[in-house]
């Protein structure tokens, strides 16, 4: 199993032992842990992050990497933030740009946003895309309009999504992250969406977005478990909660 949205540099070790015990690995993403009032703050978080893979080496946490300007952590020079993403993309593990997205839609997130997807496009890394708790319909129709503005062949995940937004994701033949998390998605809510759209089973994947908000570590073997219960083909569960991020990342 997989958790292809994390923000492991959140929590403490027993955590990450667990999603060990657990998992065959996990994503950690860039996030916003504090203001970015300054190019150097943004740095450091994103060399903070870069450090969980030797965290999660000390427990045996098989660890890989998304770099980028999350919507709510924007530092005030992002075209300089862009050129340390196309280095930090050098170093080994790194699996996608992101997480980036839009919160409120403004026009500095928009602007953020679309140099992000152009540099992920011009790198050929697939973008995990956020979407926020609140007015979720209506940011994700305007992300979905922004994406479709320019010209992209790489995978692109709009993640968080919920019964309401899925099928527009889907539709639009992106990938659709289920985030099983308080306040998101339930481990029954995420089983029916699954349920719902068995036919679409190879663009879903899950994940638990850990952070230091209240999360579940074991939300994607918990999830697992209550798909078996559900009777859901073992061919959809292996898909959502392993192969599809095994190809779409590319992960070793």
């Amino acid at each position: 199993m997989i958790d292809t949205h994390t923000h492991i540099d959140t929590r403490g070790m027993e955590d990450l032992e667990l999603m060990a015990l657990t998992l065959d690995c996990v994503i950690t993403l860039a996030h916003d842990p504090f203001e970015m009032k300054t190019l150097d703050v943004w740095i450091t978080h994103i060399e903070k992050v870069f450090n969980e893979i030797k965290r999660g080496k000390k427990i045996g946490l098989n660890v890989y990497i998304g770099v980028g300007i999350h919507p709510r952590a924007i530092p005030p020079d992002v075209d300089k933030a862009l050129e340390y993403i196309k280095n930090f993309v050098k170093e080994d593990r790194v699996v996608a740009i992101g997480e980036i997205g839009l919160e409120k839609g403004d026009k500095r997130e928009k602007e953020t946003f679309i140099k992000q997807l152009e540099l992920a496009n011009n790198l050929g890394y697939p973008a995990i895309v956020h979407t926020p708790r609140s007015n979720k319909e209506e940011i994700t129709k305007l992300i979905l309009e922004e994406i479709n503005t320019i010209d992209t062949n790489i995978p692109i995940v709009i993640d968080h999504c919920n019964k309401n937004t899925v099928k527009e994701v889907l539709d639009n033949n992106f990938y659709a992250g289920l985030t099983v998390q308080p306040g998101k998605l339930t481990h029954i809510e995420a089983v029916e969406i699954i349920k719902e759209y068995k036919d679409f089973s190879d663009k879903i994947l899950l994940n638990s977005d850990t952070s230091s908000n209240f999360s579940d570590v074991l939300a994607v073997p918990r999830t697992v478990l209550k798909l078996k219960l559900n009777n859901i083909e073992k061919e959809v569960i292996d898909k959502v909660s392993y192969l599809n991020a095994i190809n779409l990342f590319k992960l070793k």
